[in-house]
């Protein structure tokens, strides 16, 4: 039987988040899904090994090198000076660096500070997509137009048929589509949280 890259046992991301359990094997794309404030990208940050749970355990049988992680504001993640750079790290070699470049419609020497945040995020989503084994993304379909979503979920679509898996958050019923398993997250009400 196949070992699975992420296994999440009654952990919690906040104080008061409910725990949750599950396990996310090669070739599943997981949800986290929960409203604002809920703990989601918390958690994703748990997963990355960035915060220490509340509770629970989180074990990552992926190494670090085979991660791609896109968090919610891809600016924080671009410090080269040209698109060509960040591709590079990104895809590994120039052919699939350029390819990178001209599918999310940037130039090779453009700043990637003055690339759009769509343009921005399609560069790591993509690049990941294509490169990584385990792909953990925040909000993939943020700042995203109606073609670039089908895009993005055609390649997510495209990623699991080759063996890699998907965790990724949505705050929104719409973008669950794309997922074999949705992990609700949520946070206690009332008395008696803890």
């Amino acid at each position: 039987m196949t070992e699975a890259l992420v296994k999440a046992c009654e952990v919690r991301a906040l104080p008061e988040s409910r725990a949750v359990s599950f396990e996310v094997f090669p070739g599943e794309t997981v949800c986290l899904f929960g409203m604002n404030g809920s703990g989601k990208t918390l958690l994703l940050k748990t997963i990355c090994g960035i915060f220490r749970p509340y509770g629970g355990s989180v074990e990552v049988n992926a190494c670090k090198s085979r991660r791609g992680v896109c968090l919610q504001f891809p600016e924080h993640l671009v410090f080269h000076e040209t698109a060509l750079a960040e591709a590079l790290l990104i895809a590994g070699d120039g052919e699939k660096a350029a390819a990178l470049l001209r599918e999310i419609g940037a130039e090779p020497e453009q700043s990637p500070f003055f690339m759009s945040d769509g343009q921005k995020r399609l560069l790591f989503l993509y690049g990941f997509l294509e490169t990584k084994e385990l792909l953990v993304f925040d909000e993939p379909f943020a700042s995203l137009d109606v073609v670039s979503r089908e895009k993005v979920a055609a390649k997510i679509a495209e990623a699991k048929k080759n063996g890699r898996a998907v965790i990724y958050t949505a705050n929104r019923e719409r973008d669950l589509f794309c997922a074999d398993k949705v992990i609700r997250i949520e946070k206690h009400t009332g008395a008696g949280m803890g």
